[in-house]
């Protein structure tokens, strides 16, 4: 076989066989978005994810971080890096950062959370996320953050996806929505 049909070959089964984009949504009123558990291979994900309309909402009493994408190792709220989204006023949303080390949550410890950009409404966002190196991280366009973490993971452990979720103090009025894309 040659290099070119070769190339082709593999540039095919990246494009073809590894399509897993999804549109998410969760309904007015509820925080979870239509999804199934989604088992990884690896620690560390690329992904891109659209904002619309639907990420406008007026900011709530109890305003919190709501997840957008993440990984999560043995469990939600033991060891997970997640790109996060907040209405800071009602005309600005921000993207966020936030860790859960060692079952110890980003409410407890600040370090654990932080604010990577302000969201322009109808953009699509390309990122990295994950464990490496005895380092939890986020990378989005020239934003980064990461935190030394050294190696909170058990020997075995399972690594799975997270999805769209409005945080856990409030709901919204409206569906809100975000086409998202991972792959390795």
């Amino acid at each position: 076989m040659n290099k070119t049909v070769l190339l082709l070959s593999l540039l095919a089964f990246i494009l073809l066989g590894c399509d897993n984009e999804k549109t998410y949504r969760v309904k007015a009123g509820k925080h979870y978005s239509n999804y199934s558990i989604t088992k990884l291979k690896k620690n560390v994900i690329n992904f891109r994810f659209s904002t619309d309309s639907s990420w406008v909402w007026d900011s709530p009493e109890k305003n919190g971080w709501s997840k957008v994408i993440g990984v999560a190792y043995n469990g939600n709220h033991q060891n997970s890096v997640r790109v996060v989204y907040m209405r800071l006023q009602d005309t600005l949303g921000v993207l966020g950062y936030y860790y859960y080390v060692r079952g110890e949550s980003p409410q407890i410890n600040p370090l654990y959370k932080g604010i990577l950009d302000t969201i322009d409404i109808g953009k699509t966002y390309y990122g990295t996320l994950g464990y490496e190196n005895g380092f939890y991280f986020v990378r989005m366009g020239d934003r980064h953050h990461s935190l030394h973490v050294g190696n909170p993971l058990p020997s075995l452990y399972e690594v799975f996806l997270q999805k769209l979720y409005i945080g856990g103090t409030y709901t919204i009025d409206h569906d809100w929505v975000s086409t998202q894309k991972y792959w390795y």
